[in-house]
């Protein structure tokens, strides 16, 4: 009977730990200029959607969903991460619970530039630093499109089927 309920146990235990990964496995890192240009740079042939959201922002928090779902669709030919502009000293206390409520699939990193001119000079001269604010590179780093504000599931979609049938053209 020991030996039954154990392995129930067991079976329970392995199951939660698949359906809902490890605890704690989400993590957030700061970003600064460096590291934003190597990720922009170094592509390893996928596409970039890059994605700049708060959690004070209510158009970041309403466009998060479709984010997270494309993730899952594209995860083969793009490369997901967003960029919080909360503050780094939040990352436990808001940004985290915001990507676990929403079951984030992509890597998740918090503004580490001293000043927001500084993170949006990186991204675009011509961006006014609104969020949200997307922006999608193909696989050498060029940027193909900047997205201000939020956007739907579609609109997305869009631009990410040109992006990805680009690269396969090319």
């Amino acid at each position: 009977m020991k030996k039954i309920l154990a392995l129930i146990i067991f079976i329970v235990i392995t199951i939660n730990f698949n359906l809902f990964g490890q605890p704690g496995k989400i993590k957030v890192e700061i970003i600064n200029k460096a590291g934003l240009t190597k990720l922009i740079n170094v592509r390893n042939g996928k596409v970039l959607f890059l994605n700049l959201w708060a959690t004070w922002c209510i158009p970041c928090r309403e466009e998060f969903p479709s984010i997270v779902k494309l993730a899952e669709i594209y995860k083969k030919d793009v490369d997901f991460v967003g960029i919080s502009a909360d503050y780094s000293d939040e990352i436990e206390s808001k940004i985290i619970p915001f990507l676990k409520l929403n079951k984030v699939n992509f890597t998740s990193f918090v503004s580490g530039f001293k000043k927001d001119e500084d993170l949006i000079d990186a991204l675009d001269k011509n961006w006014n630093g609104a969020l949200p604010a997307t922006f999608i590179y193909d696989k050498t780093g060029k940027k193909l499109i900047m997205l201000e504000g939020e956007k739907s599931f579609e609109e997305f979609k869009k631009e990410l089927d040109k992006a990805v049938k680009t690269e396969i053209i090319n």
